[in-house]
């Protein structure tokens, strides 16, 4: 490698190798030992330079390319690694009901575009059928007019090929109705601004109320656990006492302590909810001196184990605050 540089005046020895400078001509002299060569700057400016013969210069490019292309390819590994693990994120059923839904593959599905559907049921008949809108359910008085502008697309798959999990990336719902069963496998987003969850089926074997845990107490108004056949462990509702309307359907209940702390609780509806004959009056009457209750309903066996006379002096007692129904 030649090296060039910029002297104010002739140069005699060369200041590299201390070698005798020959003359290349009027502007620059030439050190045959080691290569350097010296101009005579006209401006006085000092610079060194290189100075690169034809074949260095092929070798560089080549190398300029190489790395260019090594670049290139990193770069494109990176982007359908990230595709991969965009399209991945989902279970197969529900990669293929975003796709219908969203009209395109499902590793270009944005977070925001899955945070602009507000209403999801899914529900589990020989497949999936997901029933979805953009629209907030709360924003309409007419339940009619609201479903007009709900779609539904139903996936052929089993139940291997759905995961529950993957609930977690809806984060822009306000109303979750699941009708798949064992509702405490699914994940809620961590932030979410959900206001009703509808569920179905009671505690699986091995299931666990985690569920819960990531309801948001600020907006969270409506919870209905339905077809909870056996559920008798209701831990998991320590995160729900912000709530204004309940129900619950085919839970045993025991005392009535599962309400206690429920100070908000408006409306409260129990469907052929299982309790032992002695204690439905004095659990029923728990219920009733909660502060917020406006409407207390109950149907089925345990509505009967209340005589009528206890029954009539109930509504003597809380007409006016509380409205009863049984059936």
């Amino acid at each position: 490698m030649g090296h060039v540089q910029k002297c104010e005046k002739k140069p005699s020895v060369c200041e590299s190798c201390g070698g005798q400078l020959e003359r290349k001509n009027p502007y620059t002299y030439y050190c045959p030992s080691c290569g350097m060569e010296y101009y005579i700057s006209a401006n006085r400016t000092h610079k060194v330079s290189v100075r690169l013969s034809a074949g260095k210069m092929i070798l560089i490019c080549a190398a300029a390319a190489i790395v260019t292309a090594a670049a290139a390819v990193l770069g494109y590994q990176v982007y359908t690694g990230h595709l991969v693990m965009s399209a991945s994120r989902f279970s197969v059923i529900v990669r293929d009901f975003l796709m219908e839904a969203c009209d395109k593959p499902a590793a270009e599905i944005s977070q925001e575009e899955l945070e602009r559907i507000k209403y999801l049921k899914i529900e589990w008949n020989k497949g999936y059928q997901f029933t979805y809108g953009y629209e907030d359910y709360y924003d309409y008085k007419d339940r009619g007019r609201y479903e007009e502008t709900l779609k539904t697309i139903t996936i052929k798959g089993t139940r291997e090929d759905f995961s529950p999990t993957d609930i977690q990336y809806f984060t822009g719902l306000t109303r979750l109705e699941l009708y798949t069963g064992a509702w405490e496998n699914y994940a809620l987003p961590e932030e979410n601004k959900l206001r009703c969850i509808y569920c179905v089926d009671g505690m699986s074997k091995y299931g666990t109320p985690d569920f819960f845990d990531r309801v948001n107490p600020d907006t969270l108004e409506e919870v209905a656990i339905l077809d909870a056949d056996g559920l008798k462990d209701f831990a998991f509702m320590e995160n729900l006492k912000g709530v204004k309307r309940f129900l619950l359907e085919k839970a045993v209940l025991e005392d009535g302590k599962i309400f206690e702390g429920f100070d908000r609780l408006e409306e409260l509806y129990l469907l052929y909810v299982d309790m032992e004959e002695e204690k439905a009056g004095l659990i029923m009457e728990e219920f009733l001196s909660l502060p917020s209750l406006n409407c207390f309903y109950v149907e089925g066996k345990s509505a009967w184990y209340i005589s009528q006379e206890q029954w009539e002096a109930w509504q003597q007692d809380y007409s006016g605050k509380i409205s009863l129904e049984r059936k």
